[in-house]
């Protein structure tokens, strides 16, 4: 008779074994084509490639070494990123994904909602951001006119529908936002952000600034508007407005590289500067109203 520590040694030995064919036959290649063929359902532009994708346990996937990319230019590099699945969810017609990832010292946490009662899979996506910083990510190391540090914070969602594009929204945050010039502008090549808030919404290539705010020890103010988004991205049309209160800290910098007349302090300091800005990212036209 077989005892019964020898069924469960066998049964042992078999879920070892299947374990072991999943992990060493696990179908990588199919599984990036299905993660890249959803990002160019957001993007066409858009592509990923991976270093290693493997199963993981608990059950899902862990990846690593990911480039998310435009038209062959690296936009972020992610060092590695986990996917799992509400196994209670795999029964019910929305299927829910769980996901996180590690970027530039900081993460990514959120999670997918897919439709599979829909022939295209309707996909709704939220997700939350922490503690990124700007200086690490590539798509800011890049900038001609200007390279950006601060810490970023906030939160993304992204649903498509039946019938129209994908809609991402957005509300970020970046805590101690520098900006660096790389052409001085009147004498200052730096200019720091105590605080900056941006709420917007990207509709397939329009990107609509609701509100941008900021606030700092040299200027203060707020922007909205629409850029149209092309590649590669420095020739991004503008369709801006705004307002900014210079500082006296931004003043004293000023003072000696500006002609006399142009602004006055004490009528800046209630009312502030109204502008518009025309013209691309790589070479804008900014009028005073």
């Amino acid at each position: 008779m077989v005892s019964v520590k020898t069924i469960f040694a066998y049964l042992l030995f078999l879920l070892l074994a299947v374990a072991i064919f999943m992990y060493l036959l696990f179908p990588d290649q199919v599984v990036q084509a299905y993660l890249e063929a959803r990002l160019a359902a957001v993007d066409p532009t858009l592509s990923m490639t991976m270093e290693k994708i493997q199963p993981a346990i608990p059950p899902g996937l862990k990846m690593l070494g990911i480039d998310l990319s435009r038209d062959s230019q690296r936009l972020v590099h992610i060092d590695k990123a986990r996917i799992s699945p509400k196994l209670m969810s795999l029964m019910q017609a929305s299927k829910q994904i769980r996901f996180e990832a590690q970027l530039a010292d900081g993460t990514i946490d959120g999670q997918a909602t897919i439709d599979s009662t829909d022939p295209g899979g309707q996909l709704h996506v939220e997700a939350d951001l922490s503690q990124i910083q700007l200086d690490k990510l590539d798509v800011i190391e890049t900038g001609k006119r200007f390279t950006l540090a601060g810490s970023l914070e906030g939160r993304l969602t992204h649903a498509e529908g039946r019938t129209l594009a994908g809609m991402t929204n957005g509300s970020l945050t970046v805590t101690g936002l520098q900006i660096n010039l790389k052409s001085p502008f009147f004498g200052i090549s730096d200019l720091m952000m105590d605080q900056t808030e941006v709420d917007f919404s990207v509709n397939g290539p329009n990107l609509r600034l609701k509100t941008f705010t900021f606030e700092g020890p040299m200027l203060e103010g707020k922007i909205s508007g629409t850029i149209e988004l092309r590649n590669p991205l420095e020739q991004s049309r503008l369709n801006l407005t705004g307002n900014a209160k210079p500082q006296p800290e931004l003043f004293s910098h000023v003072q000696d590289n500006i002609p006399q007349g142009i602004f006055n302090p004490r009528l800046m300091g209630t009312r502030g500067l109204i502008f518009r800005i025309r013209g691309t990212i790589d070479s804008p036209n900014v009028s005073l109203r």
